[in-house]
């Protein structure tokens, strides 16, 4: 609403499509590829969530890189990039099953639940406000710019999970092994 002068109405429209609607074909096509990579290597589940985490990081920021008021790109963009980042969900949640003895996949996913979505959905708003203010104040007091700019958190934070997806691929089949 703020950087891009749209009304209530629209930016609801917006998030919906970029938030909710692109994560269908994320989830939908990215589980279909999981399975058929894990088919053919051990890590493969792994390789594609890193792979679309991966692509979801440069379109976020072409996404976030539309100036002012360019509201269609940025929508275009912006699903493109969370439904590649869609594709985390069914690749990590399997490859958690695949690695986890069956008496203690519950377990295993409530502690996976609790980081995710206890610390990260609960602190995630918090910290983006506190990068949000600190970005207003550099902006001489312009909240729209001041939050925009604390949006690029996303992308830097998916190249890390990327990083890190990436480097569970070496490990992943040992894990499997194991259990």
């Amino acid at each position: 609403m703020r950087y891009h002068g749209s009304d209530l109405r629209q930016t609801g429209l917006i998030s919906m499509t970029v938030y909710g609607l692109s994560g269908i074909p994320g989830l939908l096509i990215g589980g279909a590829l999981a399975d058929k990579w894990a088919m053919r290597r051990k890590d493969g589940r792994l390789l594609v969530a890193a792979i679309a985490t991966s692509i979801s990081a440069p379109l976020m920021v072409l996404a976030l890189m539309r100036p002012v008021r360019d509201v269609m790109p940025f929508v275009i963009l912006g699903s493109l990039a969370c439904a590649f980042m869609y594709v985390y969900y069914a690749s990590v949640y399997s490859t958690l099953q695949d690695v986890v003895t069956p008496s203690l996949r519950g377990t295993a996913m409530a502690l996976y639940f609790f980081a995710m979505y206890v610390l990260g959905a609960s602190f995630g708003p918090l910290a983006t406000g506190m990068l949000s203010d600190f970005f207003t104040r550099r902006a001489g007091g312009d909240a729209a710019i001041g939050l925009h700019t604390a949006m690029y958190a996303v992308p830097v934070l998916s190249a890390l999970l990327a990083f890190v997806l990436f480097a569970a691929t070496r490990t992943v089949a040992r894990d499997m092994e194991r259990r």
